[in-house]
This record gives C-alpha cells, sequence and structure tokens, in this order.
C-alpha cells in the first residue's frame, strides 16, 4: 500500500475536508457511490465460479479480487547456506514467516479455484447466486466476471455490500462470491451441494443467496432443495449470517414459496425485493445500448436483450441497499 506524505499543512487539512465529505454521505448515497479509499483497501473480492483451473498467477489476482495490500508485499527469499545471524535479525524473519504463515493459511485451492478460507482476523462474507450475482464472459454478449449488466465490476451489488462492511468493521473484509446456476438447473439439486460446502466454516459471517431466475425445470422438489442448501450452510457455518433474497427478474410464486418455506424452517431473513421489482421498468432495468466495462478493458455495448433485462447501476444499488438493511455487524 503506497503511503502518502503531504509537505504542507494546507494539503493535509483539504485531505482532512475531502475525507469528511465522503463520511457526510447518507445510507442511500453510501450503498449507491461508496467511494471511500480507506473502505476499499479493506475489502478483497474473488470469484470462485471459473470452470477452468485457477493458475497462481498476477494476472489471476487482478482479474478476481479488489485491491489487497497482502498481495503486493514480496514473499522472503529462502535461505541458501547458513549464516551467523543477530537477534535482531533473527526476529525479523521469525516475524516475516509467521506473516506469510498467516497469508498462505487464508488461501486455498477448492475444485481448481483459488478460494479465501474464512478466518477470525477478517470479516468473511460468502456471496451465492445466478448471473445478477456473477457471470462467465461470454464472447458477444457479456464481458466481465461481475454481475451482468453493470457498467463496471465495482459497482454490481456484491462489491457495493463488501465495501459498505469494510466500513463497518475494523476487519478486512474477504467475499468469496460462488456461481448456483448448476445448482438452479440440475434435476438432483442435492447432488450439485458438495461443489460448495468447502466454502464455509466457523468463521464465516455473512451469506447471502440470491437464485430463482434460472429454475424452469425439476420444480417438483424445490421445497427439499432450498431447505437442502440452507441447512448445508447452517452446518457448515453455524456462526454466519444467511440472507436469502427473493427474485429480482421475473418472480415465480412455487420459487419464492420453497425460499420462504426454508427460511422459516432454519430462522433465515428473507429480503423482500418489492422496492425493486417496483421500480424496475422505469429505473433499474439495463437497457439495449448501454455501455459497460469488460475485463479486457475496453468499453462494449449492450445488445443482447437477456443482458439488457438485467439491472442497471441504480438497479444494483437498489439491490445492495435493502441487502444492507438486513445486515448486523457483529
Amino acid at each position: 500500500m503506497k503511503k502518502k506524505f503531504y509537505s504542507s499543512l494546507a494539503l493535509f487539512m483539504c485531505a482532512v475536508f475531502l475525507f469528511a465529505g465522503c463520511q457526510g454521505s447518507g445510507p442511500a448515497d453510501g450503498a449507491k457511490q461508496q467511494e471511500v479509499q480507506e473502505t476499499e483497501k479493506k475489502s478483497e473480492v474473488r470469484s470462485a465460479f471459473v470452470e477452468e483451473k485457477a493458475p497462481q498467477t498476477e494476472e489471476l489476482a487482478e482479474d478476481t479480487q479488489v485491491q489487497t495490500e497482502l498481495d503486493t508485499e514480496a514473499l522472503p527469499e529462502p535461505e541458501t547456506q547458513m549464516m551467523p545471524e543477530t537477534e535482531s535479525e533473527t526476529e525479523s524473519e521469525s516475524e516475516a514467516e509467521t506473516e506469510t504463515e498467516t497469508e498462505t493459511e487464508s488461501e486455498t485451492e477448492i475444485n481448481g479455484v483459488s478460494a479465501i478460507v474464512a478466518s477470525e482476523k477478517t470479516f468473511d462474507y460468502v456471496a451465492l447466486g445466478n448471473s445478477v450475482t456473477c457471470n462467465d464472459v461470454e464472447e458477444g454478449h457479456w464481458w466481465g466476471s461481475w454481475g451482468m449488466a453493470s457498467s463496471s465490476e465495482d459497482k454490481d451489488y456484491i462489491h457495493l455490500v463488501s465495501r459498505w462492511l469494510g466500513g463497518q468493521t475494523p476487519k478486512s473484509v474477504t467475499t468469496t462470491v460462488l456461481d448456483l446456476k448448476k445448482w438452479e438447473v440440475a434435476q438432483d439439486r442435492n447432488a450439485i451441494l458438495k461443489d460448495y460446502e468447502g466454502y464455509f466454516n466457523e468463521h464465516t459471517d455473512l451469506v447471502t443467496i440470491q437464485t430463482g431466475e434460472n429454475i424452469t425445470s425439476f420444480k417438483e422438489t424445490l421445497g427439499g432443495d432450498y431447505a437442502s442448501l440452507v441447512k448445508l450452510i447452517k452446518e457448515k457455518a453455524p456462526n454466519a449470517q444467511i440472507l436469502m433474497l427473493g427474485e429480482v427478474l421475473w418472480p415465480s410464486e412455487d420459487i419464492e414459496a420453497a425460499k420462504r418455506g426454508a427460511c422459516n424452517a432454519y430462522g433465515v431473513p428473507f429480503v423482500e425485493m418489492t422496492d425493486f421489482l417496483n421500480g424496475y421498468d422505469a429505473f433499474y432495468r439495463s437497457a439495449i445500448g448501454a455501455v459497460v466495462s469488460g475485463a479486457d478493458g475496453g468499453s462494449h455495448t449492450i445488445t443482447d436483450e437477456v443482458v439488457a433485462a438485467h439491472p442497471n447501476d441504480e438497479g444494483m444499488a437498489c439491490i445492495a441497499q435493502l441487502v444492507i438493511n438486513h445486515i448486523s455487524v457483529r
């Protein structure tokens, strides 16, 4: 992390005023903008839905996470021979080894994807969802790994919620984003659950579940399927706050009923999307011709009706605020 040093009191006071101005934003603006630099640096987001094996490269880190201090620190060079050491050098190397071990323990590889492992030293958020939450790049249709139709990665609802969390807790925030589409379309949804269980543990603090829009078949088992999904998360992350989001696109009564049944059975809050749905056509829906950024660094124009049916930036901010209203940061 680069530290900025100000050479004069005037510059220092300007910085203080600017920071105070950012802090003065109300809750709605905070969910929509969230541009406070200090908050961003505390928030780390990783997409864990990519199917191919994730190589341990600098490019991957840049593509899959928000800026983090740990990734910019060089690991110590291994010793090639034994040399006399002073007491201070020994203590310094011991501290470096401890720090390196902590970094290594915070990550693991699950199903070929480098994943964040929840720790008591961090606030750990796991977000499950479909294309509203995350999506693979689709040539000519969609160009990023984030929530579909948001104009850039930092403006989808997951990144907004994650950065808001960074301002609510003294801990660093880690967010793992899991693709739930394969669970939605599976005939045997319970058989898919094993692919997700490794992402939760007793230190997981928050879990959000956004799902339902891709469920068109095999609805006869939905009641048990949603109950099994929530039960798994409850068992693997017994200390986490779990939130179930209502459908944000073309809601279906039978799917919503199955969600509510699972929430009632396991004491999980249901996040109503009524405010979003009421403003969807007028304010929150993207459109053909909307320009969005891509992971390739370029600008792209939405030409696909399915992509255009997803939330725009205002819609993502509305969803984020509805989720934030239910979060209790301990």
